[in-house]
């Protein structure tokens, strides 16, 4: 018997393997069209090979085993007549919602490879998209890039690409994530590189910008460039 797809508690983050996703959450926004946003959940492990790490290539066969990796999260508004349609989720103020960390109201759904089951992207899977550019992705992140920029984990030291800043942001997307890596200087320990940080949001040419609307959006609209 095939299994009904988009259960609640069907797998949770300590059982969460390479390859699946966990829509972990859905978390009330302040939208005035009353939106929810997702917590997608998934362990992305990079490709050595696309990287350009060689330090991570000359592992990769050592740490194929690596179980100690932690998800990615990447998040998504919705609304809940969406999420109803497209995934046969249906939430209510019954539901056990709880305040989370940051204030806002949350509900734990815990739902392994969350797949649409209607419109074009039926049998579809959401799953998570790493990209790293030397770009950041909004102006928040610009204001706090040397909080944000990628770290090794290792030892806390900042990574760099050709002296600048890496910033490594997750999506959520349809399908086979597409994932863009960046291979970091080779030599960025302490202060021997030259940086080149002076980091800021840069506004499109030629195009017009919405003044009002999510981030989300608006990388919808720069992807169609």
């Amino acid at each position: 018997m095939k299994k009904k797809p988009n259960l609640r508690k069907s797998g949770d983050v300590k059982s969460l393997k390479i390859g699946d996703s966990l829509l972990e959450a859905i978390i009330k926004t302040e939208s005035e069209a009353g939106l929810v946003q997702i917590r997608l959940l998934e362990i992305v492990k990079p490709n050595p090979e696309e990287s350009g790490n060689l330090k991570l290539l000359f592992q990769s066969i050592t740490r194929e085993a690596d179980e100690d990796r932690k998800p990615r999260h990447g998040y998504m508004p919705i609304g809940y007549a969406e999420l109803e349609a497209f995934f046969g989720i249906k939430v209510s103020e019954r539901d056990k919602w709880f305040m989370n960390e940051r204030g806002r109201e949350e509900l734990t759904l815990n739902i392994i490879n969350p797949t649409f089951i209607s419109t074009f992207n039926k049998g579809k899977t959401l799953r998570v998209q790493v990209r790293e550019s030397i770009y950041p992705k909004d102006e928040w992140q610009a204001d706090h890039a040397e909080e944000k920029a990628k770290i090794n984990p290792s030892n806390g030291q900042k990574l760099y690409y050709e002296g600048r800043y890496i910033f490594s942001n997750p999506f959520v997307v349809v399908g086979e994530p597409k994932h863009t890596w960046l291979g970091s200087d080779p030599d960025y320990r302490g202060n021997k590189i030259e940086t080149k940080n002076t980091v800021e949001f840069i506004k499109p040419k030629n195009i017009s910008l919405p003044k009002e609307g999510t981030f989300d959006e608006l990388r919808e609209l720069l992807d169609t460039l």
